[in-house]
């Protein structure tokens, strides 16, 4: 069974097939939920090969921000397939 961690909350999460981020409500602050707006960017320790691949959304917004790096996500743009280790950023 896969298992989300979560370093900032000290959480674990187990989970079947994949997990939309976004269900991770009660770890992860969330904001607009639609990409927009940052609040639930969460850096990838460890696991990035088992998450989705960004969205044009985080792209644009990532651009915009001026953050280049490809270990950052926002959940809500986020599915995870695949144990990994995140640590959220705000």
């Amino acid at each position: 069974m896969p298992t989300l961690r979560f370093l900032s909350a000290d959480e674990k999460v187990d989970f079947d097939d994949y997990v939309d981020l976004t269900e991770m409500d009660d770890i992860i602050t969330f904001g607009c939920r639609s990409g927009r707006c940052g609040i639930c960017a969460v850096r990838i320790v460890s696991g990035a090969e088992n998450l989705s691949p960004r969205t044009s959304r985080e792209e644009s917004l990532f651009d915009l921000l001026g953050e280049d790096s490809p270990t950052m996500r926002l959940a809500c743009q986020s599915r995870a397939y695949g144990d990994a280790v995140l640590d959220e950023v705000n």
